[in-house]
């Protein structure tokens, strides 16, 4: 049996690999579909994809309150708790999988009609659609794996049927010239049935109590509970999606004329998009032990948790974004080398602070949500994606694109940068200055590393060898700021260098 350190660590190398290889492979796979459908219909592919993205919202919360009471349950042992939180999930997920299955007849008819670029793609909309469908539906046996921090395994499905499905056949068909909306839409519809099948049947063997899963025998009192947490982790979702998501809606609808800016956006906001999917991993997979501490009361080893874990995310926050910002330009470029690709890169400089902040809060997001406290973070969600929204709007008449960047940035930066502290304060006791004192470390040295790596920025980089061997030039240079400045990593590096030696 794992301990729950090489657990995590498991879970964290495994998310990142699977975050590595979809990043990779995004980054062939991007340029072969651009290639194939063209500049406005590769933006008519992200608006069609930006509307499915919306029906997560259906999920309600439900997810995270199975992983959070199914967490506690487990941590206690109470097997038959375990086995009601699983069934009313059940229960709850084939109701929610029904309700996702009308909403994507109603975008099937509205989406052609309200769109030019996505006439006549009632199909494509129809198969997207019913993935997320299936996705909702099994829902409770990904929730099975996470609630026992068993992440690492359902990463590793994801993992294979990503190489199978969305890298070598959708190459194979762009190699043959066959690729078309539909045939993206085929290759998604049998990538979630096949991982969904064996997300499935991992859960079956790993988790012995999924197997007399019924949710016939879901309990009224289970679906409150659930649904009160899932009220504010699903208005959460909903203020996640207006924030990040709805951006290709508001350039459509206020920029009719220039569809292709639309894919000039969503490629400015690729990297870091990414990035932050990867390197808040390290905070979203404690979401279980929060809560596993939450059930004993355990304060000082939530606060424990969470200090590690905001040096760690930080630091790894600070490699990233700070490389992101000095080499992304050269990485677009070279990736694409297309005429807009400087706009997008200013995008991508647009938006690179507020995601700095954002990295920095969610170790603390993550603790409120293992403990079930989600009020005020909701009504912080709430708040910024209002802003963000109508921000958007405002700015789009006159900036563009990047009126509408700064209409996310900005929100996003007030929300997590200056509101977050003090609601963690609310909410735990934390005081502010310590907060801040936990993220400065990994901050200094992000800001010392941009300084220190800033130059490569104006020098030309012409090829991908080239890159990659400023960019491990860049790494080397990071290890040796990291060592100067963290000296509590220093010293337990080279402690664990002394005793392999012994």
């Amino acid at each position: 049996m794992l301990s729950d350190r090489r657990r995590h660590v498991l879970n964290v190398v495994v998310s990142q690999l699977d975050t590595a290889i979809f990043t990779a492979g995004s980054f062939i796979v991007t340029p072969a579909v651009l290639g194939s459908l063209g500049d406005a219909q590769y933006g008519g592919w992200l608006l069609i994809n930006s509307f499915i993205a919306y029906m997560r919202m259906l999920d309600l919360g439900t997810s995270a309150g199975t992983v959070k009471f199914g967490a506690g349950a487990h941590g206690r042992g109470d097997r038959a708790d375990l086995v009601r939180v699983l069934d009313t999930s059940a229960a709850m997920f084939l109701v929610i999988a029904a309700l996702a299955a009308v909403v994507t007849a109603g975008l099937a008819w509205v989406i052609p009609r309200a769109y030019p670029i996505a006439e006549g793609q009632e199909g494509t909309i129809l198969l997207l659609g019913g993935a997320m469908v299936l996705e909702l539906a099994f829902r409770p046996f990904s929730a099975a794996l996470r609630m026992r921090s068993l992440h690492f395994l359902y990463d590793s499905v994801e993992i294979g049927t990503y190489l199978t499905f969305k890298l070598g056949l959708v190459l194979f068909f762009a190699w043959r010239g066959e690729l078309t909306y539909h045939v993206l839409a085929l290759l998604t519809f049998g990538e979630t049935v096949v991982r969904l099948v064996l997300v499935a049947s991992a859960s079956l063997i790993a988790s012995p109590f999924v197997r007399a899963l019924n949710p016939f025998r879901a309990q009224r009192a289970m679906v409150r509970k659930l649904a009160t947490m899932g009220a504010a982790v699903s208005i959460i979702m909903v203020a996640d999606i207006v924030c990040f998501q709805l951006d290709a809606g508001v350039i459509g609808t206020f920029m009719p004329d220039s569809p292709e800016s639309i894919a000039v956006f969503g490629v400015g906001t690729r990297l870091l998009s990414i990035a932050f999917a990867a390197i808040s991993v390290i905070a979203n997979v404690l979401i279980p032990r929060f809560s596993a501490l939450s059930e004993v009361d355990d304060r000082e080893g939530m606060l424990q948790l969470l200090r590690s874990s905001s040096l760690s995310q930080g630091l790894v926050s600070s490699l990233g974004l700070a490389g992101i910002a000095v080499l992304g330009p050269h990485f677009l470029a070279l990736w694409l080398g297309t005429p807009w690709i400087g706009d997008s890169a200013k995008i991508l400089h647009m938006l690179i602070p507020s995601y700095f902040i954002a990295l920095f809060a969610s170790p603390g997001s993550a603790l409120l949500m293992g403990r079930g406290r989600l009020r005020r973070l909701t009504m912080l969600a709430v708040a910024e994606a209002i802003a963000n929204l109508g921000l958007s709007i405002a700015l789009v008449f006159r900036f563009g694109i990047y009126g509408v960047a700064l209409g996310t940035a900005i929100p996003l930066a007030i929300s997590q940068g200056l509101v977050f502290p003090f609601l963690l304060r609310k909410e735990i006791g934390l005081p502010v200055r310590d907060y801040l004192r936990m993220n400065t470390r990994a901050a200094v040295v992000g800001l010392v590393f941009v300084i220190a790596i800033g130059g490569v920025a104006w020098i030309p980089i012409p090829t991908f060898g080239w890159f990659f061997l400023v960019g491990g030039g860049c790494v080397v240079v990071y290890a040796a700021i990291v060592m100067a400045l963290v000296p509590n990593l220093r010293r337990a590096i080279l402690e664990r260098l002394r005793r392999r030696d012994a």
